[in-house]
């Protein structure tokens, strides 16, 4: 396995591409998606055009950092569409963080997959030999924190993340 690609049991990432932004859109545009990172009035789906930016932003973290988040998809045949997730350079109340991230697209919601996804981006993390890392999740959605916890991560406290309230969690590798 290469920086730029993951697998597990389930699981296929790689590094996104340009031609991975009708993806982008259709993750990022969804309604239910939006609600679990942007609910209103804090901006909702994304337009195809700031999918379209999303993308750059994680082409631009790649380029930058040889890590980042990757566009993923089941292994097994058909490829099918799971979401996007792994490791983003940040800040957060003016530290410097790696988050672990995933978005998992609703129709592949309630299997484990942000799960996997999460787990997966961890030990990417330890591979780099990155020294921690947190994440985020709003304190409305239960789900998603429990993603983060069966990865490692511990609550540490709430903070204000893109204007919202959210769980924030730290694992220390």
């Amino acid at each position: 396995m290469t920086g730029a690609e993951i697998t597990t049991a389930r699981l296929r990432g790689e590094r996104p591409r340009v031609e991975h932004g009708p993806l982008y859109e259709d993750l990022f545009g969804s309604d239910a998606v939006a609600a679990t990172l942007w609910p209103a009035p804090h901006g909702g789906p994304r337009t195809p055009a700031e999918a379209h930016e999303l993308l750059a932003q994680d082409l631009a973290h790649w380029q930058d950092e040889e890590f980042g988040p990757w566009i993923v998809f089941e292994s097994a045949a058909g490829a099918r569409f799971v979401g996007h997730g792994g490791l983003r350079r940040g800040l957060i109340e003016d530290e410097a963080i790696v988050e672990v991230l995933y978005a998992v697209h609703p129709d592949a919601w309630g299997r484990g997959y942000a799960t996997e996804l999460a787990r997966a981006a961890v030990q990417r993390a330890r591979e780099l030999t990155v020294t921690e890392v947190v994440g985020f999740a709003l304190t409305t959605n239960r789900a998603s924190q429990r993603v983060l916890e069966k990865a490692g991560l511990r609550f540490e406290r709430t903070v204000e993340h893109a204007r919202l309230a959210h769980w924030f969690g730290r694992l220390t590798l």
